[in-house]
C-alpha cells in the first residue's frame, strides 16, 4: 500500500503518518476489514462480530475530527491542547487516536482501572482540561469532575454515529519532517511505585512497527513482530486499547494491512473469551498476557484443537508463561510457533527473532539492533540495557531515546538468564525484574518468579505471590479462582506447591503453614495489561503478611 505525499512522491516505511495511511487505504481498498470485535450480546458459538472496514475507520476519524473542532473550537496556530478519553474498549479509541493527530491535539489515555487519585495526577500533570468518556465510564468521569472542578467532562458519540454519518475528508497535509516530533498521544506507567508517570508519544513512536521492514535480514530466521500480524491475516489481540500493546498492535494492523480481532468491548480479556473467538473465526496469530494464555489452552484445551489448524503464532507478553502451558502448546500444536515478545512503555518493542520451538521459554534478540545484556552482581543474571546505536539509520530501533533524548543508556531493570544448551547461547530466559528479587535475613537471595510461574496455571488459582523479603523464610499469597474455603484451597494446591518446591533452592521453599489465601473482596492489583503489581498487592495484605512474620519471630 503506497502512501503518496502532496507532491506525488511515495513515502518510505517509517515515515508514513497514520492518518494518511488510513486515507490512502480507504481509497484503495475501502471494504477491507481492519478490525473485528465480538458483540457483547453473542450467546452462542460462533460469536457475532462487528466488522470494521478501513473506509468506516476513515469516516469515523473524519467525523470525530470535525466533532472535536466543533465541540472544543478549532485550534489556533501552534497551541497545544490535551484531551483525555476513558471508555468502553471499542473502536472509538481508534477514532480518537487518529482524530487527535489530524486536529493537532494530544490524547491522554488513562487506564479506566486506575484509582481516581492516579488519574487525577495524570490529568493535572498533562494540563488536560477536557475528558471524553463512553458507556459505564460516566460515573468515573463524574467522580473526576468532583476532584478537579475545572475539568470539562463530555460523552463521546457512539461508534454507530461515527460510522453512519457520511463526513467529508478532514485534511491532514503535514509532511513527516513537520509531524515526526509532534506529541500526539500520552500513555502512562503502571504507578506501582507511586503516581503513574505520563509518557509522551510522538508520531515517531507510533511509527515504530512500520519500521520493522527495515530490520537487517538474518538468514533462515523470522522477525517476531512482522510474523505475528501478516498481510491479510487475523490476529487476536488480548490487550486493551489504552495500553501500549493494544496501541502497537492496532497500528501494526494499519501498517501491515492485517486484521486485529478483539473480544467484547464490555468484558476483560480472558481465556474463555479468547477460546470463543478462536472457535468463531479463523485466527492466524494470538497475543495475550500469560494468565489469559494459560487459561485458554489449559482450561479449553481439547475443545480448541479442531479450530487451531490455521494458527501460526502464539505470542505472550508481560512476564513468564507457565511451563505446563508451553509444553501443551508445543506438544499439541506442532505447526504453531510459540514465543515471547519483549518491551515496555519506555523502551517500546525490542527487535526480536522467533526462538525455535524446542526452546520456547527463551527469547532471542536481533543480533544487530537488539539490546545489550549487561552482567549483574549475580553471575547468572543479566540486565536488559538499551544503548544508542551508532548507525543513525537504525535510530528507530531505540525509540526510548526519542522519548528521553537526554539519555545515552536506558536500563530496563528486567533480568534474563542465558540458555545453557550448547548452540543456543544467544537465547535468554526472563527471570523477573530487579525490583522482584528478594534478600532473606540470612543473606540468601530468592527469585520469586520461579515458584510463581509454576503455580500460575493451577486451575484453582488466579495468581500467586511469594513474600518474605528481609525475613528468614518464604511464604505464599494465593488468589483463588474457585469459590472454596481457605483450608480447602490449601489442600487443593498443596501438591502443586510441593512440585514447585522441588524446583527451587531449599531456602526458597514454602511450608504448608505459610500459605496465605487472599479474599474475593481484595483481588490482586493488576496493571492495565493484566499482570500482577507485586508491591501494591503485598501492601493490600500487609496485616496478614505481618501476622506471618510475627509467628516466625515467636517460633
Amino acid at each position: 500500500m503506497a502512501v503518496i505525499d502532496e507532491n506525488g512522491n511515495q513515502i518510505k516505511h517509517g515515515q508514513r503518518l497514520l492518518p494518511q495511511v488510513i486515507d490512502a487505504w480507504a481509497t484503495e481498498d475501502p471494504d477491507y476489514i481492519v478490525g473485528m470485535m465480538a458483540k457483547s450480546n453473542s450467546n452462542s458459538i460462533p460469536l457475532d462480530f462487528i466488522n470494521f472496514s478501513v473506509s468506516q475507520l476513515a469516516n469515523a476519524v473524519n467525523y470525530t475530527s470535525y466533532w472535536l473542532d466543533e465541540t472544543l473550537g478549532v485550534k489556533a496556530g501552534d497551541s497545544i491542547e490535551t484531551i483525555a478519553f476513558i471508555g468502553l474498549q471499542d473502536f472509538r479509541y481508534w477514532a480518537m487516536y487518529y482524530a487527535a493527530i489530524k486536529t493537532g491535539r494530544r490524547l491522554l489515555l488513562p487506564s479506566p482501572r486506575n484509582a481516581l487519585p492516579n488519574t487525577t495526577s495524570l490529568i493535572n500533570a498533562t494540563n488536560c482540561k477536557t475528558l471524553f468518556y463512553s458507556g459505564p465510564l460516566a460515573s468515573q468521569a463524574e467522580a473526576l469532575q468532583k476532584l478537579i472542578p475545572s475539568l470539562n467532562a463530555l460523552p463521546l458519540p457512539s461508534l454507530d454515529t461515527m460510522i453512519a454519518s457520511p463526513t467529508p475528508h478532514y485534511p491532514y497535509g503535514k509532511t513527516w519532517a513537520e509531524a515526526k516530533d509532534d506529541v500526539v498521544m500520552i500513555v502512562h506507567t503502571s504507578g506501582s511505585t507511586g503516581n503513574p508517570k505520563p509518557i509522551f508519544f510522538t508520531n515517531t513512536i507510533l511509527n515504530r512497527t512500520d519500521c520493522d521492514v527495515l530490520t537487517p535480514h538474518v538468514e533462515g530466521r523470522e522477525l517476531a513482530t512482522t510474523a505475528l500480524c501478516k498481510k491479510g491475516k487475523r490476529c487476536f489481540v488480548g490487550s486493551n486499547f489504552f495500553h501500549l500493546s493494544g496501541i502497537l498492535f492496532a497500528t501494526t494492523a494499519l501498517f501491515g494491512r492485517s486484521t486485529a480481532v478483539w473480544g467484547p468491548a464490555d468484558q476483560l480479556p480472558s481465556g474463555k473469551i479468547a477460546a470463543e473467538v478462536v472457535k468463531s473465526v479463523g485466527i492466524s496469530g494470538m497475543v495475550m498476557v500469560p494468565s489469559v494464555c494459560d487459561s485458554v489452552f489449559l482450561d479449553h484445551d481439547e475443545e480448541l484443537i479442531p479450530h487451531l489448524s490455521g494458527l501460526e503464532h502464539i505470542c505472550w507478553l508481560g512476564g513468564p508463561l507457565a511451563y505446563t502451558t508451553g509444553e501443551w502448546i508445543t506438544a499439541n500444536l506442532p505447526h504453531t510457533k510459540l514465543w515471547q515478545i519483549f518491551g515496555s512503555t519506555e523502551a517500546n518493542l525490542l527487535p526480536m527473532l522467533i526462538s525455535p520451538s524446542s526452546h520456547w521459554q527463551y527469547m532471542e534478540f536481533h543480533p544487530v539492533i537488539g539490546p545489550t545484556l549487561v552482567p549483574t552482581a549475580d553471575p547468572e543474571l543479566f540486565e536488559v540495557v538499551c544503548h544508542r546505536l551508532p548507525d543513525p539509520d537504525f535510530a528507530w530501533a531505540r525509540p526510548t531515546f526519542h522519548l528521553f533524548p537526554e539519555l545515552d543508556e536506558f536500563r530496563s531493570r528486567d533480568l534474563l538468564r542465558r540458555c545453557p544448551d550448547p548452540g543456543f547461547e544467544n537465547l535468554w530466559k526472563f527471570e523477573g525484574r530487579v525490583d522482584d528479587m528478594m534478600l532473606l535475613s540470612n543473606g540468601l537471595k530468592v527469585n520469586p518468579v520461579h515458584m510463581e510461574t509454576r503455580l500460575q496455571a493451577h486451575p484453582a488459582l488466579k495468581g500467586a505471590l511469594v513474600f518474605g523479603d528481609g525475613h528468614t523464610s518464604c511464604a505464599l499469597l494465593l488468589e483463588p479462582k474457585l469459590d472454596i474455603g481457605r483450608e480447602t484451597l490449601r489442600e487443593v494446591v498443596w501438591a502443586a506447591v510441593e512440585e514447585a518446591n522441588a524446583c527451587v533452592p531449599e531456602h526458597a521453599r514454602v511450608s504448608r503453614d505459610n500459605l496465605v489465601v487472599a479474599t474475593h473482596e481484595r483481588p490482586f492489583v493488576r496493571a492495565s495489561k493484566g499482570t500482577v503489581v507485586r508491591k501494591l498487592t503485598l501492601a493490600l495484605y500487609r496485616d496478614e503478611i505481618e501476622r506471618v512474620y510475627e509467628r516466625w519471630d515467636v517460633e
